[in-house]
């Protein structure tokens, strides 16, 4: 069964201490639910679209554990400061690649790319760009985690296609997009989808 990644965006800080009030319920509830933090707040890069300044990834063991434990008492109970505006963001689940690549002897430190917030204008673009995309990343040594599967929105902007990608080190994640292949991909696209793309540091022992 596919893992699935449960994922916060556009993220923007109104209140920090209601932030906080709400990290302190949240760990708990989404530890309950089985989730597991590979990113949050680390350091982060815009490379299309808005400007990210804050990333969390939380895996969970399935597409259901996510959404039950989003809908949780714990977590609703965490989310009385959100709602009251400490924060504005967006936050989906999506499901994980159905067989994920072998992630090697890489035990890490990793980095992450996310593809969101996309709007396919062009089908036949967006098939072949995806085609060229899996080339450039089997050659950066990285690996889809989460790839066009089922989403979710829960919170903000109506999500369709998302894309999550795992590469070995900060600068292998930074120097992926001008890299000869996806440069490619980036060209096939043509204008095919419009999207936010960026790049987040995974914490500590991912």
């Amino acid at each position: 069964m596919p893992k699935a990644y449960w994922l916060s965006l556009r993220n923007q800080i109104h209140d920090p201490e209601g932030m906080q009030v709400y990290a302190d319920l949240a760990g708990p509830a989404i530890d309950a639910g089985g989730g597991r933090f590979l990113a949050r707040g680390g350091r982060a890069k815009s490379l299309e679209g808005f400007e990210q300044t804050r990333v969390v990834i939380i895996e969970f063991p399935d597409y259901d554990a996510a959404l039950a434990t989003y809908d949780s008492a714990a977590y609703q109970q965490a989310l009385e400061p959100v709602k009251a505006g400490a924060v504005s963001r967006d936050v989906f689940v999506t499901e994980g690649v159905e067989d994920l690549a072998p992630r090697g002897e890489t035990a890490g430190p990793v980095a992450f790319w996310v593809g969101a917030h996309m709007v396919v204008h062009d089908a036949d673009k967006m098939a072949a760009y995806a085609a060229k995309a899996t080339v450039a990343m089997q050659h950066a040594g990285g690996r889809f985690l989460a790839r066009a599967g089922r989403t979710q929105s829960l919170e903000g902007f109506e999500q369709t296609r998302v894309a999550i990608g795992e590469h070995l080190n900060w600068e292998a994640a930074a120097g992926f997009y001008d890299s000869p292949h996806y440069a490619e991909a980036r060209a096939a696209l043509d204008g095919g989808v419009t999207r936010d793309i960026c790049i987040t540091e995974a914490l500590d022992g991912v």
